[in-house]
């Protein structure tokens, strides 16, 4: 990987009605955030000329998911960070 994966913009909302991309969620649910890596062939390669540890694989295993049970958490209606 030639930089650093970030989420420095994701922004959570539970209001239903956002239209402003944000991820929505409803409060008092419990969530686990996964991070799944996909395989997408380079430019001017196809899936079964790639030469890539993938290679022999059928494409709906060209991925892995990571899971950081640190990241779970419970959405709340309101948040209030009084450091800020």
């Amino acid at each position: 990987m030639r930089q650093l994966v970030s989420f420095d913009k994701l922004k959570l909302t539970n209001n239903q009605l956002d239209d402003n991309g944000h991820i929505i969620l409803n409060s008092m649910h419990r969530y686990q955030p996964r991070l799944h890596v996909v395989y997408l062939p380079g430019e001017g390669q196809s899936s079964t000329t790639c030469t890539s540890s993938f290679q022999d694989e059928d494409v709906r295993t060209r991925y892995r998911t990571f899971v950081f049970p640190e990241t779970g958490f419970t959405a709340v209606t309101a948040y209030q960070n009084h450091r800020a």
